[in-house]
C-alpha cells in the first residue's frame, strides 16, 4: 500500500467502522482461503463486482453489500458483509 492510500485511509477511519476497501478486501480474501483456485476465483468475482460498482452497473453479487464513504465517496464493504459473502460462497 502506497504512502496516499495509507493517509487516505487513516483519514477514512475504516477500521473504526468495521469498513474495508476492496485492497482490504482481496488481502482478507487471500487470508481466509486456502485452495489456490478458490482464491482465484473469489477475487476475481470480487473485482468484477467492485469494477460494475464503481461504474455504477448492477452487480452480480447481490449477498456483498458495500456502501460509499460519505466524505470521500470511496466504495467500501462492511466487514460483517463480506465475511458472510466469503461464507456463502465458498
Amino acid at each position: 500500500m502506497g504512502i496516499r492510500s495509507a493517509l487516505k485511509k487513516e483519514l477514512m477511519n475504516l477500521d473504526a467502522l468495521g469498513l474495508m476497501t476492496a485492497d482490504d478486501v482481496r488481502a482478507y480474501l487471500n487470508v481466509h482461503l486456502k485452495i489456490a483456485r478458490d482464491k482465484l476465483s473469489l477475487i476475481s468475482r470480487f473485482n468484477t463486482h467492485h469494477s460494475q460498482v464503481q461504474a455504477g452497473l448492477p452487480s452480480t453479487e447481490k449477498a456483498l453489500k458495500f456502501e460509499r464513504h460519505r466524505l470521500f465517496k470511496d466504495v467500501v464493504y462492511p466487514k460483517a458483509a463480506v465475511q458472510k459473502w466469503l461464507s456463502q460462497a465458498s
